[in-house]
């Protein structure tokens, strides 16, 4: 298993009362895997997402990611995880507005020391997403549309075991979203990675092999998608 997520809760303590965002949370994600996280506002889908890619901490529970126990990992051991095996896509994007397209998809590849083959990675990436003519523009120069696919090519940059996409469409026009979902899918199979998607999108999560739903912060069904 690449993921295995155990008996993780997450609750946010008030002053007054306690919030519980999520509850027992238990299912694990194999190899090559795609799977869909799916719910209403409010029911934890994001922050199960974040919990799963480390960049957040469980209240209770165990999150295993690529045979490392994040719970047991200094944010700085926890850091290095995230550089050597996953890749992580915004809904706003995250492109920092300072570099430029290539300069965005460089970045993952040069915090591994590798930037002898960055500038090529990068070239290659952007160029599959069909921003060749845009490498050097930075990212308020670029549309909605643009910038999710440099965002696509930065997430794939490090060759990860396992991608985090969280609402990879939901900032964008329906003609977009087709383009971005199938750049997605592809992407993913040229590149062999297991993929995990929060969205609200039914049609999105159904091109995905599992899903699971979330309400009210447990898990009320998790199941195969029908080919």
């Amino acid at each position: 298993m690449i993921l295995e997520v155990s008996e993780v809760s997450k609750v946010y303590e008030g002053v007054n009362r306690s919030l519980t965002v999520l509850d027992d949370i238990n299912f694990s994600v194999e190899e090559g895997e795609t799977v869909a996280i799916v719910g209403a506002s409010g029911s934890g889908k994001t922050t199960l997402l974040g919990l799963c890619a480390g960049l957040d901490v469980s209240s209770s529970g165990e999150i295993r990611l690529v045979n490392h126990h994040l719970n047991l990992l200094s944010e700085n051991d926890k850091a290095e995880v995230r550089n050597k095996h996953i890749g992580f896509i915004f809904q706003n994007f995250q492109l920092l507005p300072t570099l430029t397209a290539m300069e965005n998809v460089m970045l993952p590849l040069e915090l591994q020391d590798k930037a002898a083959e960055a500038g090529h990675k990068a070239k290659e990436l952007l160029e599959r997403v069909g921003l060749g003519d845009r490498m050097n523009h930075y990212p308020n120069q670029l549309s909605g549309g643009e910038q999710q696919r440099v965002s696509l090519a930065r997430a794939f940059s490090n060759t990860p075991d396992i991608l985090f996409a969280d609402e990879p469409t939901g900032n964008l026009d329906d003609e977009t979203s087709v383009v971005v979902e199938k750049l997605l899918f592809d992407l993913n199979k040229e590149h062999n990675t297991t993929l995990v998607i929060v969205t609200h999108d039914m049609e999105l999560a159904r091109k995905t092999s599992r899903i699971i739903r979330l309400k009210g912060g447990k898990i009320m069904t998790d199941e195969k998608v029908k080919a």
